[in-house]
């Protein structure tokens, strides 16, 4: 997944060099739908410009993990078969992260892409990158005797693809650069685990999005 999220970013930079273009980067804050705590992480940017009113845009943003509210229980086999009781039950928690690599356009309202102070909105396709730990606490339950079924999952990952819409404010300052605000949502309309037995009460199709950051133009 490393991999492939370079050679994202490579792909998002290589169109920029032969025409004007601005370089943004910021803190963002992703809030998915039906979890009561918010993902904080970074994120950086490129925009490129058709001229003063339409844009495109690419961005990837990377949320630190969180850690699932709920509890949850399952059980682990003893190795030896003459050992009494045969299972017990231990507790796990789940904890997700996200990155996401998200490309669309920008129409600006008001005074335009590199100058002054405007708005703008518009659509965006991301692609959605999950990766799930999860981590068991034995109690005093006996690890030496007792082992989790083969079936159990500790680590995976979740590949989405999804839409959204989104719109913010930005204000130039002529000579240093762009300070903006926005604001999104998307709807995940594909996902791919690579488990069948991966499952969290984390996961979510609808996400909320919040950057603020700074924009550099470069000529």
């Amino acid at each position: 997944m490393k991999k492939s999220i370079i050679v994202a970013i490579l792909s998002l930079f290589s169109g920029f060099s032969m025409a004007q273009f601005g370089a943004a980067g910021g803190i963002s804050v992703l809030k998915a739908f039906g979890m009561p705590k918010p993902y904080v992480g970074i994120h950086l940017g490129g925009e490129i410009p058709r001229d003063d009113q339409v844009s495109l845009y690419g961005r990837i943003s990377m949320y630190g993990k969180q850690e699932d509210p709920i509890i949850s229980f399952t059980n682990v086999n003893a190795i030896d078969p003459l050992t009494f009781p045969s299972s017990k039950n231990i507790s796990y928690q789940n904890a997700m992260n996200y990155t996401i690599i998200e490309g669309g356009t920008r129409y600006y309202i008001g005074d335009g892409y590199d100058s002054g102070f405007g708005a703008y909105g518009g659509g965006n396709v991301s692609a959605v990158f999950n990766t799930i730990k999860r981590s068991y606490d034995y109690g005093d339950v006996d690890q030496s005797k007792y082992q989790l079924n083969t079936t159990e999952v500790a680590k995976g990952s979740i590949f989405n693809v999804g839409f959204g819409l989104g719109g913010g404010v930005k204000n130039t300052f002529a000579g240093i650069g762009t300070l903006y605000f926005d604001a999104g949502f998307s709807y995940l309309i594909l996902s791919i685990p690579s488990s069948n037995n991966i499952s969290t009460n984390m996961y979510s199709p609808l996400l909320f999005t919040f950057n603020f950051g700074f924009r550099k133009e470069f000529y």
